[in-house]
């Protein structure tokens, strides 16, 4: 069995500082913030709080795409194949594994081969 990792709410707290950070340094703008269901609503929505952009319930022109982790990256290889110079998305997760399809704009932390527990989460 995989050794769990357990995330605080202050770790999220900290890597959506370092999302703010990094979008400045890139001076970008972002149209919004979309989160991918179920990983990245919460992060969406505390997201979208802090910069104060709007919360998007699709995918737009130059937002924001935010999920808890690239693990396979299956899910975020929808927004790459839907990139182009005109329609640029920033994608950005918590965790990143190497193996992943997709490597995010930004991300905190690389996942190991571990189950990662965030504080919404039931551990079961």
């Amino acid at each position: 069995m995989s050794q769990k990792v357990f995330v605080s709410w202050e770790d999220i707290n900290k890597y959506l500082d370092g999302v703010v950070e990094d979008v400045k340094k890139r001076g970008l703008k972002p149209s919004g913030v979309y989160g991918v269901p179920r990983g990245g609503l919460i992060f969406a929505t505390m997201l979208s709080y802090k910069m104060d952009i709007p919360l998007l319930l699709n995918a737009a022109k130059d937002c924001i795409i935010i999920d808890d982790i690239a693990d396979s990256g299956r899910t975020l290889m929808h927004f790459t194949k839907n990139d182009t110079q005109f329609h640029k998305f920033y994608i950005t997760t918590m965790y990143y594994h190497e193996r992943s399809v997709v490597k995010p704009d930004y991300y905190m932390f690389e996942k190991k081969d571990n189950w990662i527990v965030y504080p919404y989460e039931f551990d079961n």
